[in-house]
């Protein structure tokens, strides 16, 4: 059987998710080709079944990359005509996103049925479902009704191109950067430094609650909170390697229980002492000498994890290294799709 595979629909290709997976491939002696396009249905769909039939004697199997949930019933159709296994990365449901965490679309509402039926489809059509945790699967479980056995767990691991150990002066105490989404639990951050007058927290990234922790840091009136808007990529990573500890996320909502965020890989493969919730995805990789646990919305106990770290620069370096040799043997790009490949073949 050909070691090829098609990645198909309209992902973002920049999207780390996308490039860990790809590249993890090519790094097994994978050939990966790209059926990506965008546009509305008609054009996008054009696009993507021309592209595919370039390449499909080629293949074993279609990887739907992410964001893909409406590419997948395109997926199916030329997979069952060409006989090829579908994988759909389904990365974040619609639904979870948008009504169960941020809220944004109410429950009941007929775009939130909208985006359920989407996603329902999307994991019943396809041969197999990548999803980035165990607790993740089990989520999709009760919610979708889809089949444990179904899932492959990817985790998402890092760019170790981009992410990497660099020696620079650290002059940031604490950094976190996402997209202000309520599972990140910010405001728990922001009420962390009002007990740390004297530590220096650095806040990277735009999103949904931004505005309101800029507020909170008013009304607490601290001085050692600075906003920063996003940064490319490249000066990200120089951020990270410049910080004492990176921030993890620490809201309480039920997708923050169920994933391991970005960040937290790309901090491991940089070597840095990582603080996060301690949840049921985060304790299916991490023990407490590899990244400091805490219970999520905790403003205490994270406040005197981070003096902690910052009082004992042994512990810290030793919780870094011990992370870093979890990122080298099983989060690093080739290892991360080694759970994937045998359903590849």
């Amino acid at each position: 059987m050909s070691k090829a595979v098609c990645y198909f629909g309209s992902y973002d290709p920049n999207y780390a998710r996308n490039k860990i997976i790809k590249y993890g491939l090519e790094r097994n002696g994978f050939k990966v080709y790209e059926c990506q396009a965008h546009g509305i249905f008609t054009t996008r769909y054009f696009k993507l079944i021309k592209l595919f039939l370039k390449n499909h004697g080629k293949i074993s199997a279609i990887i739907v990359g992410f964001p893909g949930h409406l590419d997948v019933p395109l997926a199916f159709l030329l997979g069952k005509i060409f006989r090829k296994k579908v994988f759909f990365d389904i990365f974040a449901s619609t639904y979870e996103t948008y009504v169960l965490d941020r809220a944004v679309i109410k429950k009941n509402s007929a775009s939130a049925k909208f985006f359920y039926f989407i996603d329902w489809l999307g994991l019943h059509l396809v041969d197999y479902v990548i999803i980035d945790t165990q607790a993740h699967a089990e989520f999709y479980h009760k919610l979708y009704g889809l089949g444990l056995k179904k899932q492959i767990v990817v985790y998402v691991g890092s760019l170790d191109q981009i992410f990497r150990p660099r020696k620079v002066k650290e002059d940031t105490d604490v950094l976190f950067y996402g997209s202000y989404q309520p599972l990140q639990g910010v405001e728990t951050i922001i009420k962390a430094a009002s007990k740390l007058p004297n530590v220096n927290f650095k806040l990277i990234g735009e999103g949904q609650t931004k505005n309101s922790c800029q507020n909170l840091v008013k009304e607490l009136k601290l001085k050692n909170v600075d906003f920063i808007n996003w940064l490319s990529i490249a000066k990200l990573a120089e951020e990270i390697s410049r910080a004492k500890i990176i921030l993890g996320i620490f809201g309480a909502t039920k997708k923050a229980f169920v994933v391991i965020p970005n960040k937290v890989f790309d901090a491991l493969a940089s070597k840095k002492a990582v603080i996060t919730a301690s949840t049921k995805a985060t304790n299916e990789l991490f023990d407490r000498k590899s990244a400091n646990l805490i219970n999520p919305n905790d403003p205490n106990k994270l406040a005197t994890t981070i003096k902690l770290l910052l009082t004992d620069t042994n512990l810290r370096n030793k919780i870094a290294i011990k992370g870093y040799n979890i990122y080298l043997n099983r989060l690093k790009p080739e290892k991360v799709v080694m759970s994937l490949i045998p359903y590849l073949k």
